[in-house]
């Protein structure tokens, strides 16, 4: 709840890089979150409203009021049953944010907004990245389609109606706990191997896939690197010879074989050698063009060691 002394000063529409499916619990939700000591912000999805036999998106009178056109707020693209948001297919591209401020302090900026809902969907993007369509990913909305031809010679025309599937096959969408943890989280960096790992995933989307297989090489090595650090720093050894053993930590071999001498179990990890560190060889040393299944296989290896290791989204 949003204490009395903060009043609603301003509210924004913030249009998304991509979009984004969600869980049919957050359509009509409203997630306030205490940005800082005078101002709470709060996040408004699209509702589901009962009109008749089909829905339509938006809080009752907010289009009226703000003149929003709902294609451009978000889609409902197929449900079984209205009554069951866990069978509502969704996905959204704009979301509502309401700023409240304290009696003596003006509402936040347009650029002050866009710059925390940015923050808000690049953690977003690290904690399920599954959930994202890439900007070029076309999704019909369209319940059916209705045809007139009159063949020469006939006195009626002739009638068709075709049916057409808008079932979104995505299987991860953002729930209300991921939602949550996102916006815990708005304010604090994304850490290094993360943050390779999602410039692979922007490569792949973009078949990029040398920069992609590099960016998850880069992720591990970096992840590796930091272990080994973080180890001496909790150690007795002197500063001299952790400057040394640093100066060695180069490359993943190199990498790997510190961690087996410092004793740091690496048996949860894949086979990041095979998925990601030939291919990457390939890469560097014969100008080797992987293919888009080599590129996502590197990606999904890499983001699966970097949770087989316990390795923190955010700092």
């Amino acid at each position: 709840m949003i204490p009395a002394r903060f009043k609603l000063k301003s509210l924004y529409f913030v249009n998304m890089v991509d979009r984004y499916a969600i869980d049919g619990c957050l359509l009509g939700r409203s997630l306030p979150t205490h940005y800082s000591e005078h101002y709470y912000l709060s996040i408004v999805f699209p509702s589901i409203l009962h009109n008749g036999t089909f829905p339509f998106l938006g809080i009752e009178g907010l289009m009226d009021k703000y003149g929003v056109d709902q294609d451009e707020w978000g889609k409902i693209n197929s449900y079984l049953d209205i009554r069951k948001p866990d069978t509502i297919d969704a996905w959204i591209s704009t979301v509502l944010v309401e700023c409240y401020a304290d009696n003596n302090t003006p509402g936040l900026s347009s650029f002050d907004v866009q710059k925390i809902s940015k923050q808000l969907l690049h953690a977003l993007q690290i904690i399920k990245p599954e959930a994202i369509r890439i900007p070029d990913d076309e999704q019909p909305n369209v319940m059916c389609e209705v045809k007139t031809s009159v063949a020469i010679g006939e006195r009626k025309p002739r009638i068709e109606i075709q049916l057409t599937s808008v079932i979104d096959d995505r299987k991860e969408k953002i729930t209300l706990r991921e939602l949550k943890l996102g916006i815990r989280n708005i304010n604090r960096a994304i850490t290094a191997p993360f943050e390779m790992l999602d410039n692979s995933r922007q490569n792949v989307n973009l078949h990029d896939t040398r920069a992609a297989v590099l960016n998850c090489a880069t992720s591990i090595e970096v992840m590796l690197k930091k272990r080994i650090s973080e180890y001496l720093d909790n150690s007795s050894t002197a500063q001299s010879v952790k400057e040394y053993v640093m100066r060695q930590a180069d490359g993943y071999s190199k990498l790997v074989g510190l961690c087996k001498s410092f004793g740091l179990s690496l048996d949860q990890m894949p086979n990041v050698k095979d998925a990601v560190f030939k291919v990457r060889d390939r890469v560097i040393h014969g100008g080797y063009v992987p293919s888009y299944v080599e590129a996502d296989n590197a990606y999904n290896c890499t983001r699966a060691a970097l949770f087989a290791l316990d390795v923190p989204m955010f700092e």
